[in-house]
């Protein structure tokens, strides 16, 4: 199969996505008033120092003063060198400092912020502090690595150092050269700009998602670049020379009238992206549910029985399963803790060919994983760098009426509350009670009783009437008093008992 990038627009929302066939691999939305700062560079305020754990809060002009941890950065550390990275702040409340947010704001917490900054190109990553040249884990060959860290080591200047990225393996050492020297070029324009801003101004800004997914992802892997957005597709279409050979060979515009993703078979994908399960091809699933702290996979085999004895049917299904997962943390974009519950399985090859699977799935993704290990009860745990918003944060809101539980209260659990509302009701001396609520709760208490012991018991005399509406939530109800010998009730309105 091909892999493709699709491109489009919508409503200013700008939608990328890559796609192996009509296999969703990654699915990004960037809104046009997004608060999406990583990458972004800025001239900051110490605020305040914590001493003890290396730490500080820093304004830079954001509604919430950033996190600055001194191991923090964007490059991944296994890249480094032993020294790179200081391990102690040499810094004071009032400094002014140049930071880069490492991580978006998130819920009631701020940017996390680094002064270990790192600029990012198509095939090099260029890092001021570096002390040193690398080469991405993914390139393996001896012999490429040591002719790129040659390369890159005649055109980095005392200060800084590069990082050959897995783009570079098979690009033009002109292409990388030309790179190179455009980033060093950027950061002399960056050290200008800091000079010039104001605290709490942005000296550079990263690029947005198409130039990104562009620069990123765009390799020999990609066959296509297809565009729905006249826009991007003329932005696209006037890169400078050194991608004019992506643009030449790749870019494609669509202007089909059915949308682009249905068009290609990904709207299905797509929509899968609003629910927790996930159907494997087996009849198998899986359950994704989202904590304040981790995020939550469950196992299960669904449907799925095999042909074959337990033990190989529970272990071809957590095979299944750990692909699955690794796609979808990627699709979705999870980041943080992850923490899933495998079948559990007794054979300890099972087990070892279980984690290599996962692991071997989750050296696709671009951002970097790491797999803990398995404990007794088949709990696997693996972290994923988190950078950027969740899917989730663009696809869903909290739920108004569950404000983000998940669950509403019972039939039997409302009925409890409207009993409490007619005892306060009734103490009051009124004679008769209107219950407005939902038609499904009224038909509950109806139809089980659910007041009746207390109407023998509290209300003898009193005259209860349920008026039920289909458009009341679940949960929803208000209860009137009246005197009057004569109700005026609506014509749906039924006596309770």
């Amino acid at each position: 199969m091909s892999i493709n990038l699709f491109l489009d627009n919508i409503g200013g929302n700008t939608i990328a996505a890559l796609a192996d066939g009509k296999r969703l691999l990654e699915y990004h939305i960037e809104k046009s008033n997004a608060n999406q700062i990583v990458g972004n560079i800025y001239k900051g305020r110490v605020e305040t120092v914590i001493s003890g754990m290396q730490a500080a809060f820093v304004n830079v002009g954001l509604q919430k003063n950033g996190y600055l941890y001194v191991g923090d950065t964007l490059i991944d550390k296994s890249l480094l060198g032993d020294g790179d990275i200081p391990t102690t702040l040499d810094i004071k409340e009032g400094d002014e400092i140049m930071v880069q947010a490492v991580k978006d704001p998130s819920g009631t917490k701020g940017a996390r912020l680094s002064t270990y900054l790192s600029l990012a190109g198509k095939y090099v990553v260029y890092a001021p502090s570096l002390k040193n040249c690398s080469v991405s884990r993914k390139i393996t060959d001896e012999e490429t690595k040591e002719r790129l860290i040659t390369m890159l080591d005649k055109i980095k200047r005392k200060q800084g150092g590069f990082i050959a990225r897995t783009a570079s393996e098979y690009a033009k050492p002109s292409e990388i050269k030309i790179e190179a020297k455009n980033l060093l070029s950027q950061y002399e324009e960056i050290l200008k700009n800091y000079e010039k801003v104001s605290v709490g101004d942005e000296v550079y800004s990263e690029s947005d998602l198409v130039m990104r997914m562009v620069r990123d992802v765009v390799t020999t892997d990609v066959e296509k670049i297809i565009v729905a957005d006249k826009k991007i597709y003329e932005r696209l279409r006037k890169l400078p020379k050194t991608r004019e050979k992506i643009i030449k060979n790749k870019l494609e515009f669509y202007n089909g009238k059915q949308d682009l993703f249905k068009t290609y078979g990904l709207e299905e994908d797509v929509e899968s992206l609003l629910h927790n399960r996930v159907n494997l091809s087996t009849g198998a699933y899986l359950i994704i549910d989202k904590t304040e702290a981790l995020t939550v996979i469950d196992v299960n085999t669904g449907s799925f029985i095999g042909e074959e004895k337990l033990e190989d049917t529970v272990f071809k299904t957590n095979i299944l399963a750990a692909e699955e997962i690794a796609r979808q943390v990627r699709l979705r974009n999870i980041g943080g803790i992850v923490v899933v519950d495998f079948i559990d399985m007794d054979s300890d090859e099972h087990r070892e060919k279980l984690l290599e699977t996962l692991e071997e799935h989750l050296k696709k993704d671009r951002l970097k994983c790491n797999v803990i290990g398995m404990t007794g009860l088949g709990i696997v745990q693996f972290t994923r760098r988190k950078k950027r918003k969740e899917l989730s944060a663009f696809l869903n809101k909290p739920c108004p009426y569950c404000k983000g539980d998940g669950r509403v209260l019972s039939d039997d659990y409302v009925a409890m509350k409207i009993r409490t509302g007619l005892l306060d009701l009734f103490s009051s001396d009124f004679k008769s009670a209107i219950i407005d609520l939902n038609v499904d709760v009224c038909h509950y208490i109806l139809e089980k009783g659910a007041l009746k012991k207390d109407i023998e018991k509290y209300f003898i005399g009193k005259r209860i009437y349920l008026v039920p509406h289909k458009t009341y939530h679940q949960e929803f109800f208000k209860i009137k008093g009246d005197n009057a010998e004569v109700l005026s009730v609506p014509d749906n309105a039924v006596l309770l008992y």
